[in-house]
């Protein structure tokens, strides 16, 4: 990967960090240091975000990252979700169906044709529900 690359990924972490910071008043930040496998950023109680800023999005695209995300957060044993946003375009959010419904996020759910596509404000609205959830448990 190139500098121009990794400085754009970067760039979209930190982007993204602010967002989610802004919308949910959790303190969210990149993770300096990355191992592969782990969450692109900390501070989202529960969940294991993967951010990806590319110049095009297509479906299969998304599909891969999505399955990066899904594979990460089951390393973590948190819930997945993918953050993305193509050149000159709006972030868009990718969770899984069942998070939504309150099930299992077992194998069959966080396959992609079972994820919802939305804004991140949607996804906030969601990851904040689900930490009251489980912090009146």
């Amino acid at each position: 990967m190139g500098l121009k690359s990794r400085n754009k990924g970067k760039t979209g972490e930190r982007e993204i960090a602010l967002i989610v910071s802004d919308l949910t008043g959790w303190t969210v930040r990149r993770k300096v240091r990355q191992l592969d496998g782990e969450s692109d950023l900390e501070g989202v109680p529960g969940w294991c975000i993967e951010v990806k800023r590319h110049a095009t999005a297509t479906r299969g695209e998304v599909s891969d990252w999505w399955l990066q995300a899904t594979m990460q957060a089951t390393s973590e044993k948190a819930l997945p979700v993918l953050f993305y946003r193509k050149d000159r375009d709006e972030w868009r959010a990718v969770w899984a169906l069942g998070q939504q419904l309150g099930v299992n996020t077992a194998e069959n759910w966080l396959r992609y044709e079972w994820a919802i596509e939305g804004s991140i404000a949607a996804w906030a609205a969601v990851a904040r529900e689900i930490a009251n959830l489980k912090e009146a448990a």
